[in-house]
């Protein structure tokens, strides 16, 4: 029962909301809410107020609904590391893009043909310029003090305070009563054992405590190959590079390994690459009157090929081949790699050596190449790849088959695709890549082995992978579309394929598939759902109910249809213009969205689905299935999850690429037979069955049945089969007011809505143009027409539910479809009475009463109202206008649960000559209102 009435309440939310819509258009002519079972008064006070020009309530909760439901991102929300991350890895790129090659990189590239060589080292003063900041840590011992350091003496024991003392331009300390010190030249450790000294004589019972307070300013002049020559203030805590940092680092046309400090005559040299890893770093402090000199670049190698960190670096002295390895970080291969040089000859020539061991010395402009066998020519092993769970490269001599190299079944992951790999191997004579396509069924069964050579690349997929090749995006690419996924690098090469060669070898996705347009646009949907036979959803809905629909709920549709076929994941697509997706969450949403093994080699795309069979009809999942050659049926049925268990009789209908037509006939008991059919690439099969015996949806049966809730139906079932099913109505059942609804009406009726809407704003378009036209009268003409599209109709039906009815008139029973609703209310005991009336709202019922006494009794009509459009919504939904001469005196009967509108006057729309457009409407409209209330009180 929780999940009765769980659907209960989810299909009264989806009514009730449609009908308030409808509402509001009714509204403007004066219609109303038809009486229910029970009457609420603040329902009839706000359709009042409707009509005296105050918004609905109703929608000014579904505008607040809108509004919360609204997902808003705040503007200066925090990043997080990893989206920080990225955006550094994007400015990298857009830096790289922008980067200039020195002279001596421009050199080394041309000569060794690598483009992305540069020079070593020159980055470090790239991130963030140094500076004389505050000091912070511990400062050693070691600390040599001057004039200008300030210290904390801090006193504790019999005497307890604190104070700051600097050292004086003399290079004396003096702290309080004790006697002057010596500091400048000394250590910061001697100058604490000298105070403790003092203070254990001149202060009894007294321990003192020394830190460094403040430090002391230097001025160095940094000048050579630096990007801001000149002097620069620093602290005495400040290193050579500190002080280079501040002048903005080291050009590339100057050397890190030769820089010269200059202090009182004396020269010092400094070597940077201590500092990046190589060598021992050494750090000396600047002093004030410091010189710092950067040359020019001395004597560079580059070394290149299979090693950790190819570049360009500057050599002091004699180096060997292994120390300049050693600099770019040892090759990538410990063994069996081989060195080139690329050297420039004493007559200007470059001539190529191979060096006898790393012990060769290296001439200054020597390009060392480092070649790897495995890198550069690889006929020795075999690489394993995709949906397999122990990737990488073995000896071919240890898996000289297919079956060797993967193992068996067990090895294999779940959802692994069996009919079809792909080996890449290299073609012996053209030296290109050749793309072979092999069943890994018959290859791990040993019946077919595959043999393998050297250099293959064996590539395994999985059902999601086939998945995505069947996916709307690569469908609405082979169909000459745009592609809605750019971000997939594997979409964006098949697109640029399809477009160059024009060729019909990918026709096999696109043979499942229509194209309608839709909003301008055109749109790709795939058979075997609203327009297929078996195996569909049953869905009775037309071919221009499928073009008319919104594009929204297209794309909803084939999202859910997507989530059958396990790919959901991969084209839910999100509103940027609610939800704004961080960097991060882009890049999470791109690899869910594309295939790692199609974003790897783009090329194993194109290559399925030449490859593919077109498998539809009967099947779970219908699309293009790649194949290694000659595949049984049923091998491929089952790639396909199998025939649908509902299916009745199903038939085989093969359709070869170059072939007649043949079918093979599955009747229970003969299923083994499709294992002798063959198909191949480019054949299409399709499983005919006939229909379902039960509808694809369930119907919903509420109100004043004696066993309410969801019941599954046979296809042909009438309404008063279900209501016995239920076991008939109630003692307090009324069935002349049963609101029945059905999707394919409202679908039918939207449509309508949307027709009258765009006809009426032809003709108000055309009214414009004339002359003598009352402003007022185009301004509300055009909000009826806006109201009008914007609303969605119900779907009522008017049918006889009263099953002693039924039983007399068989012709008056009607077929159910999957998705009806029927809700029977308790027999009502008044009328509703509303309009343009003096007092609209309920009153009592009394038989025999005529239109004009429960008019009456409400206060009479308005001098506003249209007498001459009076309505009778009847408790079935249907309605009925009563004649504007004599309706005061009709005799017509009005049962309980009658609603009767008043409208009021359509003088301003008159006067533009459309009433008579515009009251073709009110039948419409008035089988949508009267159904509301019902609706509404349903569950109270």
């Amino acid at each position: 029962m929780a999940i009765v009435r769980a659907a209960s309440n989810a299909i009264h939310a989806l009514a009730v909301g449609a009908a308030r819509r409808s509402l509001q258009v009714a509204l403007i002519f004066g219609l109303a809410f038809p009486a229910a079972a029970q009457v609420d008064p603040r329902v009839i006070e706000q359709l009042q107020g409707r009509l005296q020009g105050t918004q609905d309530a109703g929608a000014q909760v579904d505008q607040a609904r809108e509004q919360s439901g609204r997902i808003t991102l705040p503007s200066n929300t925090e990043l997080t590391s990893e989206e920080r991350e990225l955006r550094r890895q994007q400015s990298r790129i857009q830096l790289n893009s922008l980067y200039l090659p020195s002279p001596v990189e421009r050199q080394y590239r041309e000569r060794l043909g690598d483009p992305s060589l540069r020079q070593f080292g020159y980055d470090l003063f790239r991130v963030s310029e140094g500076g004389s900041g505050p000091v912070t840590g511990e400062v050693s011992d070691g600390y040599v003090l001057g004039p200008g350091d300030e210290l904390v003496v801090t006193f504790q024991g019999a005497t307890n305070t604190s104070q700051s003392a600097r050292v004086a331009r003399d290079g004396r300390l003096i702290v309080g009563s004790l006697p002057p010190i010596r500091a400048a030249g000394r250590t910061l450790g001697s100058v604490r054992t000298s105070l403790s000294q003092a203070t254990r004589q001149n202060l009894l019972g007294t321990d003192v405590f020394v830190s460094l307070g403040g430090v002391r300013s230097a001025t160095v002049l940094v000048g050579g190959e630096v990007e801001r020559p000149g002097q620069y203030q620093v602290t005495a805590l400040s290193d050579v590079a500190n002080a280079i940092a501040l002048a903005g680092g080291v050009r590339k046309a100057g050397s890190l390994r030769n820089i010269r400090l200059v202090r009182g005559g004396v020269t010092r040299t400094v070597d940077l690459y201590g500092l990046l890893g190589i060598g021992t770093a050494s750090r000396i402090r600047v002093q004030d009157g410091d010189r710092i000199v950067v040359p020019v670049v001395g004597n560079t190698v580059a070394v290149t090929g299979s090693v950790a960190r190819p570049g360009i670096y500057e050599i002091q002295g004699s180096a060997s081949v292994s120390d300049v390895i050693a600099y770019a970080g040892g090759a990538l291969y410990p063994r069996g790699y081989q060195i080139s040089i690329s050297r420039i000859g004493d007559d200007g020539r470059e001539i190529f050596v191979r060096p006898q061991g790393t012990a060769a010395a290296i001439w200054s402009g020597d390009g060392v190449q480092v070649l790897s066998g495995s890198a550069g020519a690889a006929f020795d092993r075999v690489m394993l790849a995709g949906h397999v769970r122990n990737p990488g490269a073995r000896a071919l001599a240890a898996v000289p088959t297919l079956a060797d190299l993967i193992g068996g079944p067990e090895d294999l992951q779940l959802g692994t695709y069996m009919p079809m790999a792909i080996i890449i191997r290299r073609n012996a004579l053209t030296g290109m890549r050749t793309y072979e396509a092999a069943d890994l069924r018959s290859a791990l069964d040993r019946s077919r082995p595959v043999a393998l050579r050297g250099d293959d690349r064996v590539y395994v997929f999985s059902a999601e992978d086939i998945a995505f090749l069947n996916s709307s995006a690569t469908r609405q690419i082979i169909l000459g579309q745009d592609n809605p996924k750019p971000q997939c690098y594997a979409l964006e090469k098949l697109q640029s394929l399809v477009a160059d060669t024009q060729s019909p070898r990918f026709n096999v996705i696109t043979r499942g598939t229509i194209t309608v347009e839709r909003e301008g646009r055109d749109v790709a949907a795939s058979a075997g759902r609203a327009l297929t036979g078996a195996g569909t959803s049953g869905s009775n809905e037309s071919l221009e109910a499928v073009r008319t629909r919104p594009l929204q709920e297209v794309e909803r549709m084939d999202r859910a249809a997507a989530r059958t076929r396990g790919e959901s994941d991969r084209d839910q697509q999100y509103d940027r213009n609610e939800i704004e997706e961080s960097d991060a969450e882009k890049l999470a949403r791109k690899n869910r969205e594309c295939p790692a093994v199609f974003e790897d080699v783009p090329e194993l795309l194109p290559v399925l689905i030449e490859h593919s069979v077109s498998v539809g009809g009967a099947v779970r999942r219908p699309g293009a299935y790649p194949v290694a050659g000659s595949i049984s049926a049923d091998a491929l049925v089952s790639a396909s999850d199998g025939v649908m268990a509902n299916v009745r009789d199903p038939v085989l209908d093969i359709t070869p690429a170059g072939g007649p037509f043949t079918r093979y006939e599955m009747a229970q008991g003969q299923e083994d037979r499709l294992a002798n059919v063959l198909v191949s690439a480019g054949d299409d099969i399709r499983i005919t069955a006939n229909n379902a015996a039960y509808e694809a949806g369930a119907v919903l049966l509420t109100g004043e049945f004696n066993s309410p809730g969801l019941y599954t139906i046979r296809k042909g079932e009438r309404l008063s089969e279900l209501i016995a099913r239920a076991g008939g109505l109630t003692d307090q059942a009324y069935p002349y007011g049963g609101v029945f609804t059905r999707r394919s009406v409202r679908e039918q009726q939207q449509e309508g809505f949307q027709r009258t809407a765009r006809e009426l704003n032809t003709s108000l378009l055309a009214l414009a143009a004339q002359e003598n036209v009352n402003g007022q009268s185009i301004i509300a003409a055009g909000d009826l027409i806006k109201t009008l599209s914007e609303t969605e109709a119900v779907g009522r039906m008017v049918v006889e539910a009263d099953p002693r009815v039924l039983a007399q008139r068989p012709d008056l029973d009607p077929i159910l479809d999957g998705g009806d609703t029927l809700h029977i209310p308790k027999k009502p005991t008044y009328v509703l009475a509303l309009g343009d009336v003096s007092n609209p709202g309920a009153v009592q019922f009394q038989p025999g009463k005529s239109v004009s006494e429960y008019v009456s009794e409400v206060g009479g009509t308005q001098s506003t109202a249209d007498d001459g459009r009076v309505f009778l919504v009847l408790p079935n939904g249907s309605a009925q206008p009563v004649r504007s001469s004599f309706w005061r005196r009709s005799n017509v009967v009005v049962p309980p649960g009658s609603t009767i509108i008043v409208p009021k006057n359509l003088q301003p729309l008159r006067t533009l000559g459309i009433v008579r457009d515009v009251a073709t409407i009110f039948g419409q409209l008035a089988t949508a209102v009267a159904s509301i209330a019902i609706l509404a009180d349903r569950n109270n």
